[in-house]
């Protein structure tokens, strides 16, 4: 799927400062994104308390999507845009409504994709 494929299921672009926290992790998801420009930290704080950096994402990445398709509808990390962003959303029931209507055999491909992703994500957490 192209941007402008793209940009026709989105009802929002975002634009994000350097620096400012896209979502924090814990709150409820209400949307997935994708990245036109810029780049967007991923983050998690480990057992000591220290702020580990898990990924790093350029322009044509999506993110926050684990949170719309693991089950509990929290974000498993916090993004902060790294120096600025500009950002398409893809809202909640728009996914919801995608994922629905694809392959039974890729939406659990995807589930299990999104549960391996939260496990190696707790592992980081917890190190």
């Amino acid at each position: 799927m192209n941007h402008e494929e793209l940009a026709a299921l989105m009802s929002h672009r975002r634009t994000v400062a350097p620096g400012e926290v896209i979502f924090l992790e814990g709150q409820p998801a209400d949307n997935a994104y994708v990245i036109l420009k810029g780049e967007v930290q991923v983050t998690v704080d480990d057992a000591h308390g220290n702020t580990v950096v898990i990924n790093r994402m350029p322009a044509g990445e999506l993110f926050g999507e684990i949170a719309l398709v693991e089950g509990t509808g929290l974000r498993t990390a916090t993004a902060v845009s790294k120096e600025g962003c500009e950002l398409l959303e893809i809202e909640k029931g728009v996914f919801a409504k995608r994922l629905a209507g694809a392959d039974p055999l890729l939406r659990f491909v995807i589930a299990h994709l999104a549960k391996r992703v939260v496990m190696w994500t707790d592992r980081v957490r917890t190190a």
